[in-house]
């Protein structure tokens, strides 16, 4: 009798160990299913990314530039700063403070010819309709007509950048741009001449006003080895 109940149990016992071993390897094939179906969703959602990623990159690039002349600006080996972070405004005498006046040198031809500007007030802040920044070159020019800019990217201070060519400004304050605007070739000054004068000022009544930058890019005619350089 007492072999037969162990008997029994020891079937019982293998039937439930083997039970278990088919019940793990099972699991085992399941977990391993689950990883490969996982792996496989993971390469199809990263070859989608990597599609769209490209797909918008691609349009990017066929897409026209929002600021080509400022990146033509940029890509200009040859420059002069004209002003670097020189503090200006007009005290309430009318007094200029902070005004610049310089002299160049210029040689050669010149073909094509930029002029960034980079001004604030309130000590870091955009120019208001109050302000303006004044420019002479060679006596030709006035306060600057920001709204005749050529586009460039968001700042936090007021970027501007002509084409040297043909600079808009008005002669007189108040500073309104919708005042009729006049025009001078900034380009033909510096072509025509051995020598050129520059001069400017912020004109602003507040004591945080900075012209951070006045900067020209340039390039030179065909086999003219042009350039710009101070006094």
């Amino acid at each position: 009798m007492n072999n037969s109940n162990n008997k029994a149990n020891f079937g019982i016992t293998l039937f439930l160990f083997l039970l278990a071993i088919i019940l793990i390897i099972i699991s085992i094939w399941r977990q391993s299913e689950t990883e490969k179906k996982e792996k496989n969703l993971s390469q199809e959602i990263g070859q989608k990314v990597t599609q769209q990623v490209t797909s918008a990159v691609e349009q990017n690039l066929s897409r026209p530039s929002v600021f080509p002349d400022y990146e033509a600006y940029k890509s200009f080996e040859k420059k002069i700063i004209l002003v670097k972070d020189n503090p200006s405004f007009v005290a309430k005498n009318y007094k200029k403070i902070g005004e610049v006046e310089k002299q160049f040198l210029v040689k050669g031809k010149f073909r094509r010819a930029y002029i960034f500007v980079d001004v604030l007030v309130d000590n870091g802040r955009p120019l208001t309709v109050y302000d303006s920044i004044y420019i002479l070159l060679n006596d030709k020019g006035g306060h600057i007509l920001r709204n005749k800019s050529l586009p460039t990217p968001p700042s936090d201070t007021t970027q501007l950048l002509y084409d040297m060519r043909e600079i808009p400004y008005i002669a007189s304050i108040p500073y309104s741009e919708s005042k009729p605007p006049l025009f001078t070739n900034w380009l033909d000054e510096i072509n025509s001449k051995e020598s050129i004068s520059f001069y400017a000022f912020l004109s602003s009544w507040r004591l945080g006003g900075l012209i951070k930058e006045i900067t020209i890019a340039f390039e030179c005619e065909e086999n003219s080895n042009c350039d710009i350089k101070a006094k």
